[in-house]
């Protein structure tokens, strides 16, 4: 990515010019649209040109970084906290900043923190037009294709050809019936939505299944389900009444097809 926009927000004049000139020798792919000394007006730039990345003094008379963040939220931008300070770097990253940053600025830790900082913003866009992707889809009754965002790219995969689908914290996995494995960077939830309802349901926190590949159902406190190529995903108690009770309207809706 190129011509990124920033804004430096530090109280002494001297690091701001600093750091600028560092972000110019170092971090090309940078634009650095404003800086500025004083919060009051720094929140006010801010929310006027809402950059992509932050630089970010904690220190600061009158209001420090943290209460800037708290007066500018939600914030859109990347934040890079730069700052004599060692102890306040716990705290920064509760504020999921991308870098923290100690003076004197080493160029090295600088570059990295830009990178991730760059990175975050990359899977941002990618989601973004995920989610664009999404709605357009779902408004697509005749569709037959969802689109998982991977590292590479945007694959488009038949609906009819997922297993199942396995919650993995922020990631998704993805089972397909000819054996592959897709991971996707998104939480189950999103798909539970996504996904046609007359075939897929959600039999414990961590499954959605294809009613279609269902070989066997064992009986137990909420079961488990047995796929065709042999899978055992375990149905969760408060979900079986209703598990139960789709499946059967299932059959019976395939049984009048």
């Amino acid at each position: 990515m190129s011509n990124i926009s920033c804004i430096i927000l530090d109280d002494e004049a001297r690091n701001v010019k600093l750091l600028s000139g560092m972000l110019q020798m170092h971090c090309p792919q940078l634009n650095l649209i404003a800086a500025e000394t004083d919060s009051k007006k720094g929140i006010q730039l801010i929310k006027e040109h809402q950059p992509q990345i932050l630089f970010l003094d904690i220190e600061m008379p009158g209001m420090n970084g943290f209460e800037t963040l708290k007066n500018i939220a939600p914030i859109n931008a990347e934040v890079i906290f730069v700052t004599a300070y060692s102890q306040y770097a716990i705290e920064a990253f509760e504020y999921h900043a991308a870098g923290y940053i100690t003076k004197p600025i080493n160029a090295d830790k600088l570059v990295a923190a830009v990178n991730i900082a760059i990175k975050r913003i990359e899977e941002k866009n990618i989601n973004k037009n995920l989610s664009s992707l999404m709605g357009q889809m779902n408004q697509q009754s005749q569709s037959d294709k969802i689109p998982l965002a991977t590292g590479s790219g945007m694959l488009f995969v038949k609906i009819a050809d997922i297993l199942y689908c396995e919650s993995s914290g922020n990631y998704t996995h993805f089972y397909l019936q000819d054996g592959k494995k897709i991971i996707v960077s998104r939480q189950l939830g999103e798909y539970e939505k996504l996904l046609p309802e007359n075939c897929f349901m959600r039999i414990h926190d961590k499954f959605i299944i294809n009613l279609n590949y269902i070989k066997e159902y064992k009986k137990g406190s909420g079961g488990e389900v047995v796929l065709e190529n042999g899978i055992e995903l375990p149905v969760a108690t408060r979900r079986k009444e209703d598990f139960l009770s789709r499946f059967e309207k299932w059959i019976k809706r395939k049984s009048g097809e």
